[in-house]
């Protein structure tokens, strides 16, 4: 296995772990749904194999979600990560949004700010 698949691979089983817990079940529990054992599931979780598509699509059937959920939440790509926030607040009243964008406004500029100020400090020393 590449190392860009287990990089994927422990992604998209740190998203199935954070669905899981969210859904509040245990590995066994969704272990015997997938009607596989705890530990191959574990090794699901962990990163170290990956579910496969079918597995996929019974994860989001059991976790109430679209299976490209799993793809999406794990994903570096701004834009897979603008759509994943979309569907989070959709629900939410416009005033709850409002919020929600003003509050991911002021991180961004922060965390920005910082990683500059880190950059800069570290030209320095060079």
């Amino acid at each position: 296995m590449t190392s860009k698949e287990q990089l994927i691979n422990q992604k998209l089983g740190k998203t199935i772990a954070h669905k899981r817990k969210v859904a509040g079940f245990t590995q066994e529990e969704v272990a015997d749904r997938l009607g596989i054992g705890s530990e191959a599931f574990s090794r699901i979780e962990r990163g170290l194999v990956s579910p496969g598509i079918p597995k996929l699509y019974e994860l989001a059937e059991l976790f109430e979600c679209g299976v490209e959920t799993f793809l999406v939440e794990g994903s570096r790509r701004p834009t897979d990560q603008a759509e994943y926030l979309a569907r989070l607040i959709e629900h939410l009243s416009a005033t709850d949004r409002s919020l929600i964008v003003s509050i991911a406004e002021k991180l961004a500029r922060r965390l920005s700010k910082d990683a500059k100020a880190k950059t800069d400090e570290h030209q320095f020393l060079i």
